[in-house]
């Protein structure tokens, strides 16, 4: 199903692989005009030309770039009416105690507080436009915590009553806020030299695609396999359409039926 989005603007952070890149790549292809921020956010290059889709270098943990980043895109599209929160980072660590105080700031400052910037630059400008989208990239570590990875388990619920406080305040002037929370999807971080994969096939003494097949075993993934960031992507399009017009406050996760809780 197409979700018509001819005519909008979307901006999405961390839009230089991965999900972020995934959900560039759907949004251009339903119509929209995209501008993905990134640290290196060349490969957004490969989607469209200058006329619909603009890289934009942006470093999310430093307090203005999302206010240049929202710039950036009305200045060239003249207007935006979608936002993607997507820009993070987990770092696997050895426990709680174990998590410094500076690993804290820094996962909070990227996860979280850049959330809450993007959304706070982005939401004057969707009002301006007549109303629009955010999404937001949760995970399924904000209700199912992880012990490798407190910081992360911890920015990703924040996220989630983000979504939630700002869906409160700004559904009824037309700006609707939902998140979606990925689990068990197979972004670069799998597959890059040294990754995931190659850490799986080492564990397990096998070739990484049989040791990708018993880690899914292993996690009882109901779907039985990794799930691709083209998935997210698809749950990112419909949420930011208008086919998703009485959608505010939910969160949807794209996890293989992975997530036990209600």
């Amino acid at each position: 199903m197409s979700q018509g989005l001819d005519g909008r603007v979307a901006v999405v952070t961390g839009a230089g692989a991965g999900i972020g890149l995934a959900c560039a790549r759907r949004l251009h292809a339903e119509g929209a005009r995209v501008a993905g921020a990134d640290l290196d956010p060349g490969a957004l290059r490969e989607i469209g030309g200058p006329d619909r889709v603009l890289p934009v270098p942006a470093d999310l943990r430093e307090p203005g770039a999302a206010d240049a980043v929202i710039a950036a895109a009305a200045g060239a599209f003249g207007r935006v009416d979608i936002l993607v929160n997507n820009a993070g980072a987990a770092h696997p660590r050895t426990g709680f105690l174990d998590t410094t105080d500076e690993e804290w700031a820094a996962t909070l400052e990227l996860n979280l507080l850049g959330y809450v910037r993007a959304a706070r630059a982005a939401v004057p400008a969707i009002l301006d436009a007549g109303g629009g989208a955010l999404v937001h990239i949760a995970s399924e570590a904000a209700r199912m915590p992880n012990p490798r990875l407190p910081d992360y388990s911890v920015s990703k619920a924040g996220v989630l009553m983000l979504s939630k406080v700002l869906a409160a305040e700004f559904t009824a002037a037309g700006v609707r806020s939902n998140v979606v929370s990925p689990a068990f999807v197979r972004t670069p971080l799998y597959d890059r030299p040294g990754g995931f994969a190659d850490s799986l096939a080492e564990e397990f003494g096998t070739d990484r695609e049989t040791a990708i097949a018993r880690y899914v075993a292993h996690n009882r993934i109901p779907a039985g396999r990794l799930g691709t960031v083209e998935e997210v992507a698809s749950m990112v399009a419909y949420l930011a359409s208008d086919e998703a017009s009485f959608v505010s406050g939910a969160n949807f996760c794209v996890d293989g039926g992975v997530t036990p809780v209600v």
